[in-house]
């Protein structure tokens, strides 16, 4: 996949480099007297603009675009993309990630000289060889620690931050001053004013669109069509309204604990709409041991278990001629999921703290935070989704893109503007799937087991069956394998070699914080607890310091 780029600015002289293949999606380098370009990534709507604008050549129509419109082609463009524009004639340079911020670019100042790199152990290394020493943030370690991800522009390294979605960096290059610029704000989205009727026939369209828009892109690539598909309503959705808008799925692809309901419910949908089906299986759970290497594809900015079952399932991925994985990432948050309450509410800890015990240590950091958000769903929005869920997106990177029909900005524009009442509880999400795709509900939601024909099955199922489910199986059976699509805790209870390999790579970098006693220390007390998780936790920190320091 692609490599990304670097830009250093130092004494007003500015090196920018690209390290993308030179065919790769829609990436383009461009270079003239006035100004160079950099832009990485795939551009789903790229056959549309040319279109528009009567242009046969993307780099020709990049040219042109900023010619006459500066640094704001970006908001054009719909896709994952990022990228970096030095404009030799105003002396400034732009740096630049797409609305989810999927596309991570990362940047310092740091004693007059400005560094950004799309790889933040990239970055890590370009200043460690300029001479600067590297300190972790020890809120950011905290803050991985309560809630296994950071939040806003943090990273592991101190002084160093991340782009966020939407957001340029404006940096002038005699003074280095920087000006932070969102070009698609959700923050400032109006409610939706018409009837819910007309907004299920609207999202509707734009779902369709969105849809239509990447399988097109698979055929303006000459790839085949591979969907994810599980026991969820996301990628169900997503699979269904590209077979009712007559795209042929080359391949249904789905990984879970062998048995479990991922596999069961979409090897039936597979099987009843035809589509050629493979499954991993992920039992055993061998794969837990690529501690490092997740490490680095998240760069420290989350917990490397969240994308760890994903890397082994693209390790074993026989399918080939593909060019996008199509998913439905971050659906059920955005239609209901980020609503604890059925009206307007300012972010509180719902869904975040995965650790209550390091939420001291961040409580007042985190309060900040807060006061930068009036709607709990916006917070949760940047930073469950846009800053946690999008690790298993950049895991799959490695191979191809993800794109998911529920991130395109029209559809996330849509989603924030639908009043919270509407989508407490997923009320909007099951009235959509209801009267515009109502073959979905045919099958079970692996998160009620049960068919999703009906409001109250929601809450019923999730309290009830689901709940009576895990508890026959995980405790009165002592089956735990049948109750996660990933049963951790199990595979690390069951198997002696991974319990051996984490009590290896504990005791041999523990002394990696030596120069923080009391992280040691919790770090320490971290592991030799019985709950996996909070294993896990510890060694991801071990790993970050093993890293960057």
């Amino acid at each position: 996949m692609t490599q990304g780029f670097s830009v250093h600015i130092k004494n007003n002289q500015v090196d920018l480099k690209s390290f993308s293949p030179k065919y790769s999606y829609d990436s383009v380098v461009i270079s003239t007297s006035e100004f160079d370009i950099v832009l990485e990534g795939l551009i789903l709507n790229k056959k549309k603009l040319l279109k528009d604008r009567n242009e046969v050549d993307f780099r020709n129509f990049i040219i042109v675009s900023y010619l006459r419109s500066g640094w704001k082609i970006i908001k054009e463009l719909e896709g994952e993309f990022r990228g970096c524009i030095w404009d030799k004639r105003t002396q400034q340079v732009f740096v630049f990630t797409n609305p989810t911020s999927t596309q991570r670019v990362f940047y310092a100042t740091i004693n007059d000289e400005f560094f950004a790199d799309s790889d933040l152990v990239r970055l890590s290394q370009t200043l460690r060889a300029q001479g600067n020493s590297l300190q972790p943030d020890i809120t950011s370690i905290y803050q991985l620690l309560a809630i296994g991800n950071l939040l806003e522009d943090r990273t592991p390294i101190l002084n160093v931050n991340k782009v966020l979605d939407s957001e340029l960096l404006e940096i002038n290059c005699n003074t280095l001053n920087l000006k932070r610029i969102v070009y698609f704000d959700v923050n400032n989205i109006s409610y939706y004013r018409q009837s819910q009727n007309n907004a299920l026939d609207q999202i509707h369209e734009i779902f369709t669109e969105g849809i239509k828009m990447e399988y097109e892109k698979d055929l303006e690539l000459d790839g085949s069509h591979l969907a994810l598909l599980s026991g969820g309503l996301d990628s169900r959705m997503a699979m269904m309204y590209a077979v009712k808008n007559d795209f042929d799925i080359d391949c249904a692809l789905c990984f879970s604990q062998k048995g479990y309901f991922d596999e069961t419910i979409s090897r039936q949908i597979a099987s009843d709409y035809h589509i050629s089906y493979e499954f991993v299986a992920l039992d055993k759970g061998s794969f837990l041991k690529k501690i490092d290497e997740l490490t680095r594809i998240s760069e420290g900015t989350s917990l490397y278990t969240g994308g760890v079952h994903v890397s082994y399932a693209l390790d074993q991925l026989q399918f080939d001629g593909f060019s996008i994985f199509h998913g439905g990432a971050i659906g059920d948050g955005i239609l209901g999921g980020f609503n604890s309450e059925p009206g307007r509410k300012a972010p509180s800890q719902y869904k975040i703290i995965a650790n209550p015990s390091f939420l001291p240590k961040i409580q007042a950091d985190l309060d900040q935070i807060f006061k930068n958000y009036e709607r709990e769903e916006i917070f949760l929005l940047k930073n469950l989704a846009y800053n946690r869920t999008v690790l298993g997106a950049q895991v799959l990177q490695q191979k191809a893109y993800l794109i998911s029909p529920f991130m395109t900005k029209d559809f996330i524009q849509f989603s924030v503007s639908l009043p919270e009442s509407w989508k407490y509880k997923h009320q909007f999400y099951l009235r959509w799937l209801l009267k515009h795709c109502r073959e979905a509900s045919k099958y079970s939601w692996e998160r009620t087991l049960m068919k999703p024909n009906a409001q109250w099955k929601i809450p019923f199922g999730e309290k009830y069956l689901k709940g009576a489910y895990n508890a026959f199986y995980g405790k009165i059976l002592r089956k735990p394998e049948k109750t996660s699509m990933y049963p951790y805790q199990y595979y690390y209870d069951s198997d002696l070699s991974i319990q051996r390999y984490y009590q290896q790579y504990f005791d041999e970098n523990l002394d990696r914080l030596q120069d923080y006693p009391e992280l040691q220390q919790e770090i320490a007390r971290l592991f030799s607890s019985d709950i996996f998780y909070y294993k896990c936790q510890a060694i991801d920190i071990l790993s970050i310091f093993k890293l960057y320091f």
